[in-house]
């Protein structure tokens, strides 16, 4: 009975670390997202009717690629977020 409790907590524990781990990973996502839309709109002049959407996906750190659709362009632009700016990794600027 005694295992039982502890094998228990031990699946609580790990429950709880995923579920924080997932959600501190999306809020992550998020954030490059709507800094990424701030950047295109506030710096660059365009419109947020222009944008179709943008999307951050996971990948080797220390870059995590934020991928732009345009309505004007189907083609993807990727941006990162390097040493406090972003930067446009494809196509090349």
């Amino acid at each position: 009975m005694r295992f039982l409790k502890g094998l228990l907590i031990v699946i609580t524990l790990i429950v709880i670390a995923s579920v924080t781990w997932y959600g501190s990973y999306k809020n992550d996502m998020k954030e490059l997202e709507d800094g990424l839309r701030t950047y295109l709109t506030a710096e660059k002049g365009m419109d947020e009717h222009d944008i179709i959407s943008i999307t951050a996906r996971r990948s080797k750190l220390p870059m995590y690629p934020v991928v732009v659709i345009l309505k004007d362009n189907p083609q993807e632009v990727v941006y990162t977020y390097r040493e406090e700016q972003w930067v446009q990794l494809w196509p090349d600027p």
